[in-house]
Order: structure tokens, then sequence, then C-alpha cells
């Protein structure tokens, strides 16, 4: 069965031990209550009798405090390997009682949260990265010792169905490669304004919006992008066969630092990895689906 996207804490989910200082008001309240025993002295009895009532309501409301949270993962952005990977979680609560004082752990940021009724708090889970590839989000745990402290309470491992994309990591800068594909002159690249215009297409999700000709907008109820004619009319093709490098993951590191300046300098490029071959195009989701399929490139040739 795979793991799910999101958790409720039911009872069976959480864990409870005294800690130190709940083991020192427990003795400490016995000794009181054998003193009183001992000098037959009903006030004494009375104040050991409170403060039992105490340590049992602390404890379900400890108990409390975690049962019926929900923990649900949210999809994380993809990275760059040696950086940190962030899996962003949501807590909720489907009643109407806050839980207090609650600590996540591997919380990017480990400082104590509340959250309220109706309003969600969305958490970090940091892992660090060191190759490329899918990285799982990693099992957490939430805990608290709300509200005196006399009781720690954390909920069983919790397990989601979540990863992150590690691209490679750039490699230095250099010269772009010589393998290229003859175009036809003015194909419809979206280029600088300093090219020749050559027309309008549709909108293409990561166009700039600098070529975006919002005038047509009202009149054709839709984007239109304008397109200029580059002076020499020709793609890059990114191949991995054809790239310099002593090993596969050199390779892929110099492939990924082409990908990233192509895309700065607004190319029209394409990828071959193998059998697998990636139309020439431009944009952010262009770019995205090339780094996707560099991290998940099998690790051996």
């Amino acid at each position: 069965m795979a793991d799910p996207v999101s958790i409720m804490f039911h009872r069976r989910y959480v864990y409870m031990l005294p800690t130190g200082p709940g083991f020192l008001f427990g003795f400490s309240t016995l000794a009181m209550l054998l003193v009183a025993t001992n000098y037959s002295n009903g006030l004494a009895h009375g104040f050991c009798f409170l403060l039992a009532g105490v340590v049992i309501v602390s404890m379900l409301y400890t108990q409390r405090n975690l049962q019926g949270l929900t923990v649900s993962a949210v999809p994380a952005a993809p990275v760059f390997a040696g950086q940190r990977a962030r899996f962003p979680l949501v807590i909720s609560t489907f009643d109407q009682a806050p839980r207090l004082s609650l600590w996540l752990e591997k919380d990017a940021h480990p400082v104590a949260f509340s959250v309220q009724p109706g309003q969600p708090v969305r958490r970090n889970v940091s892992v660090s990265t060191t190759r490329r590839g899918r990285v799982p989000i990693p099992a957490v745990r939430v805990a608290s010792a709300y509200p005196l402290g006399l009781f720690f309470a954390w909920s069983r491992r919790i397990e989601l169905a979540r990863d992150c994309v590690v691209f490679p990591e750039p490699s230095a800068p250099l010269p772009f490669p010589d393998f290229q594909a003859d175009r036809p002159v003015g194909s419809g690249v979206v280029r600088s304004d300093g090219d020749d215009f050559q027309g309008f297409r549709e909108y293409r999700v990561g166009d700039s919006y600098r070529h975006i000709h919002w005038k047509s907008l009202p009149r054709n109820n839709t984007l239109q992008v304008k397109t200029y004619a580059t002076s020499h009319g020709r793609e890059y093709w990114f191949d991995l066969t054809h790239t310099p490098g002593p090993g596969l993951e050199r390779r892929l590191s110099q492939l990924c630092r082409w990908i990233i300046d192509a895309e700065v300098q607004q190319l029209h490029y394409g990828l071959r990895l193998g059998p697998v071959v990636l139309a020439p195009g431009t944009g952010h989701s262009h770019k995205l689906r090339c780094l996707t399929l560099l991290a998940l490139y099998p690790l051996t040739d």
C-alpha cells in the first residue's frame, strides 16, 4: 500500500511519557503523601490530592494537544545537488480547539508553533542532498509538552508519499557545443527586441512577458506573443554522447550548465539523452523538463 499524502493523528498515533520535571513532581507528591499519612494531616492530604489532580489533567491535555492534528505534504520545489531540499508540510486541526507549543522533527526553522482552528500552519522539513535523482520526504514526528511540561507527547513517525527532484550540480561555464542543427530562417523563435520582428503566435507557458502583445487580448480573447527571426536561424542541440567529461555525472553536470545558460540567453535548444529526445524549445517549463530528464537519467550508461 502506498504511503498517503495526508495523515490524521488518532489516539493510537500519540505516545506519551513523563519528563524529568514530571518525574520530580510525581516523586515530590508521593513523598508529601507519605508525610501526610504519617502525621495524619488532613490539609496535607488535600494538597497532595490536588497535585495528583493537576498531574492527571496535564496528562489529558498533553495527549489532546496532538490528537486530531492533520499533517499533509505539499509538492516540493526541485533543487540542485548540494542544496537542501525543503518539503512543505501543512498542519491543521479539524475541531475548534487550538493546538499550542508544537514541535516538528527536522524542521527547517526549529521553533515552537501553534495551530489555530481554521488557520493551517505551513512548515518546511529540510534535508541535505548530495546527488541527483529523487529524494523522498523523511519520516518526521510532531511533539509537544504542553501545558505544564510534566509529560512529553509525540506522534508516530509520519511517512508521506512525496519526493523532491534533485537536478545535477551545474559545472563551471564552458562555451556552447558546436553540434547544432540548421533551421529555416524565420522559424518563429522568440528572441530579444533587437532582432527582426516576424509575427505573432499563441502564448505558451514560460514565454517572456515582455513579448506578450497585450493589445490583442480584448480583440481575440487570447494572449498573443510577438516572435522575432534570428540572424543565424539555428537550434542548439545538447547531446549526452558528444558532451565532454570524464564520467557520466560530469557530463550531466555540463549539460545542466548549458541548459541554464541557454535559458538565460533565450536560445532555442533541444536535448538528446540516448534514445530520449526532447524537441527544441525555450521557456521556464522547457528548462524544467530538460533538467528533470537529467536528474532522472539512469545512474549508469
